[in-house]
């Protein structure tokens, strides 16, 4: 039986900076089609750089539907708590983020019961207050609160969420992009989670 993966977020799980394979996700489709055993799986990178969870509830919802997902794969709110000049004036206010995430998971369920949302909880802050190509600041602290706010609305909904380990600087390209080695870290923690619930 063949079945359908959508993954929806921002540049990490597009790919960029990953020089070698493309991203996390690039990884996971590789692995996926050198498997010699199981069901055909087809996986559809759906992320856009820049990506926020109100980009995400603005198309999810269609461009899954219309690849008949099986298992919807969520990667966002590093973007959302990541603020412009000053720490008041976020990309997504955590209100309307907590709102997005629940519309997205009611949305989600009538698609799909195989629901997983991801964080990415850090960036190395000597490089991203601001980044270098825009007046946008990231912190870790900011971060994190989002990723708790995602992980609370997970577990009151009955949907999964995969609290990916913290990234060393090392593993950034930039600060905030995971390079090569950072990419495979979470590649393998996906794929571990994936094969553990038997959704791949």
């Amino acid at each position: 039986m063949e079945k359908h993966i959508c993954v929806f977020g921002d540049s990490t799980s597009w790919g960029g900076w990953d020089l070698e394979k493309g991203g996390w996700v690039s990884r996971l489709w590789f692995y996926l089609g050198g498997r010699q055993e199981g069901d055909d799986i087809e996986l559809y990178n759906c992320s856009i750089s820049g990506g926020t969870s109100d980009t995400i509830l603005a198309r999810f919802e269609s461009e899954a539907k219309i690849r008949t997902a099986d298992v919807l794969i969520f990667q966002t709110g590093g973007n959302d708590a990541s603020y412009k000049s000053s720490p008041d004036n976020l990309l997504v206010p955590e209100d309307r983020f907590r709102q997005n995430i629940e519309e997205i998971i009611k949305r989600a369920k009538p698609i799909s019961n195989k629901i997983v949302f991801c964080d990415l909880k850090n960036c190395d802050e000597s490089k991203t207050m601001p980044v270098p190509w825009a007046d946008f600041y990231y912190r870790n602290e900011d971060m994190q609160k989002y990723c708790k706010i995602m992980e609370e609305i997970c577990i009151a909904n009955g949907v999964e969420f995969l609290d990916l380990d913290i990234l060393d600087n090392v593993d950034f390209f930039d600060g905030l992009h995971p390079n090569e080695q950072g990419h495979e870290k979470i590649f393998q923690q996906v794929k571990k989670f994936l094969e553990d619930k038997k959704w791949i």
